[in-house]
């Protein structure tokens, strides 16, 4: 079976907070608003983040004493380096420089007010040499 679509949820206790900060920077647009449950999308994508209040009855009791978040959310945008310095006015602070790698992003990485991890990724042309390298022989 193929799941009809994609959601990934951070639970929080500032639903509204880590809402408006995907609003704000990554343009999505809430969806479903009930106060302890948000969803935002972007346009017609396949998928929506979800933010649920930390301690809600929806929400497994092992999940809501879990502070420290090790998810990792990829972004996929036009302009790292262009989205990178408009966080950065805002006040939002990067987790390391905005890099190449070679095989083929451009990409940094930021956390939401929750402490979620996201990877803001441009595509670019791999490395030739990388590629090389890393392509199995037909």
């Amino acid at each position: 079976m193929q799941p009809a679509a994609f959601g990934a949820t951070v639970v929080t206790s500032r639903p509204a907070e880590v809402a408006a900060f995907y609003q704000e920077h990554f343009d999505l647009q809430i969806t479903i608003d009930l106060g302890w449950f948000i969803c935002l999308r972007r346009g017609d994508a396949g998928w929506e983040i979800a933010i649920s209040e930390r301690g809600h009855e929806s929400v497994p009791a092992a999940v809501s004493a879990a502070r420290d978040s090790t998810n990792v959310f990829g972004f996929v945008v036009e302009d790292a380096d262009k989205l990178a310095q408009s966080l950065t006015e805002a006040g939002v602070r990067l987790e390391g420089e905005v890099v190449t790698e070679p095989w083929g992003q451009r990409h940094f990485f930021v956390r939401d007010p929750e402490g979620t991890w996201i990877d803001v990724i441009q595509l670019v042309a791999p490395d030739p040499a990388w590629l090389a390298a890393n392509t199995p022989a037909t």
